[in-house]
């Protein structure tokens, strides 16, 4: 599995990496093609949000919990964790670095609206 991280943040896959909390290569989440597929097919925020679900419906497929002598693994929690994080992700969304700001404000000019049929005079 292909790992890279930049502390440095320099590419999108890094501050990907950087907020699904996925920067360790010995426990890695994600490989480096799996993000970048993400990123070609969704915006940044999408793409983070979709991962989210992912590392979410990945964790609910194990066990629920896992007892190794003295660790005790909570996959059910991690599961919520990650699917509570897309949810954040989409309510927060906002532009990729460097991308413009999307205001919903549209350009032009408005047309008045045809009142005649309204008039009482």
């Amino acid at each position: 599995m292909a790992f890279s991280f930049d502390p440095g943040l320099s590419t999108l896959r890094d501050q990907i990496r950087l907020r699904l909390a996925d920067t360790d290569a010995a426990s890695a989440v994600f490989d480096d093609l799996s993000i970048d597929a993400m990123l070609s097919m969704y915006s940044y925020d999408e793409a983070c949000a979709q991962l989210a679900e992912s590392a979410g419906a990945e964790f609910s497929r194990m066990a629920s919990v896992v007892d190794n002598g003295p660790l005790r693994y909570e996959y059910q929690e991690r599961a919520t964790f990650f699917a509570g994080l897309a949810k954040s992700i989409r309510s927060i969304a906002q532009p990729a670095p460097g991308a413009p700001i999307y205001t919903g404000a549209t350009g032009g000019q408005m047309s008045r609206p045809d009142l005649r049929k309204y008039r009482t005079d």
